[in-house]
């Protein structure tokens, strides 16, 4: 999860864009399944 926190982060300072982010987060998710 702090994966997903760091991601977080990074679409805050606006390094990822929230589809960037979208993608990898559902990629993230589906590994934790």
């Amino acid at each position: 999860m702090a994966t997903i926190e760091k991601l977080a982060d990074l679409k805050a300072k606006g390094i990822l864009t929230d589809e960037e982010f979208a993608a990898k987060k559902a990629e993230l998710l589906k590994k934790l399944v």
